[in-house]
């Protein structure tokens, strides 16, 4: 926004008074404030988002990292973020992982000659590199993970075309047909409601875990939804043996898809990590 000072004078031409004026507001000492620099406006846009045969930059994540002992996961750390960038070079096959300069190569890694299409899964050497979307998930199209893990790191994003805030403002409810470990749905468990309460700003509902194998456990879940649309919260089985925490948000056109990531506790304390997904009814 430009600010403009504006000076009147009366007198001959009023340039007598403006020159008064200007000596004045000098003599006291006094000076214009440079306008203050509008912020750039978030931008959204709703591009199939597992698509990797083009240079893909995904804004923002909602993240699960973890330590490892002796091979295990014993420490959860949740975090997100509405702008940093995790990015995908094709020509070089490079995946550039979001807020990671602590992890081997400063985050960055390369496979030349891998094609990417809907994703790169790389497993070898005791090291993880991922940016996919399983194909057990390819109906969905607003989303996509990545993960890195070796012998003592883990970290898990959701990325790709977050729902615009503004589109899902207001005192209704979004109610998502969901699951957690989806990718692992052997048996054909259906999905049950997760509702987003938007006045409440809660998050609840029972739904399947699908563990491995796929058996299922239903867990309540619990939690909040922010202003930015961010959801986090935890969960736990009826007979209380199984429990976890999320973090995810709504992505694509008025929030039609919901995906999280998730840690569930297992019975030794260790952790897993899931997915949760969701597709609004």
């Amino acid at each position: 926004m430009m600010l403009a000072l504006m000076l009147s004078g009366c007198g001959d031409d009023g340039k007598d008074a403006q020159a008064s004026a200007t000596a004045s507001s000098k003599k006291a000492g006094t000076t214009t404030p440079a306008p203050a620099p509008s912020p750039t406006p978030q931008t959204y846009s709703y591009d199939k988002a597992a698509n990797l045969t083009i240079d893909r930059t995904f804004k923002g994540y909602d993240r699960f990292s973890s330590t490892a002992v002796d091979g295990k996961f014993k420490t959860a750390e949740f975090s997100s973020s509405d702008s940093a960038a995790t990015s995908f070079v094709k020509a070089e096959s490079k995946i550039t992982f979001a807020d990671s300069a602590d992890l081997p190569n400063g985050g960055v890694f390369s496979f030349p000659g891998i094609s990417g299409g809907a994703g790169i899964h790389i497993q070898s050497g005791g090291q993880l590199v991922a940016l996919e979307l399983p194909s057990a998930l390819s109906s969905y199209q607003y989303f996509l993970f990545a993960e890195y893990a070796d012998a003592g790191t883990y970290r898990h994003f959701v990325i790709g075309a977050p729902t615009n805030p503004a589109e899902i403002n207001g005192t209704g409810t979004l109610t998502y047909a969901a699951l957690i470990g989806e990718e692992g749905n052997k048996l054909g468990v259906k999905p049950a409601p997760l509702t987003v309460d938007l006045a409440k700003s809660t998050i609840g509902g029972t739904i399947p875990l699908i563990h491995d194998g796929g058996q299922a456990t239903d867990v309540v879940l619990t939690g909040s939804i922010d202003a930015t649309k961010h959801i986090k919260g935890t969960f736990q089985s009826s007979d209380g043996k199984v429990t976890g925490e999320f973090r995810g948000r709504p992505f694509g056109p008025g929030g039609k898809e919901l995906a999280m990531v998730v840690a569930v506790k297992k019975d030794d304390g260790t952790l897993a990590s899931f997915r949760l997904t969701g597709t609004l009814k």
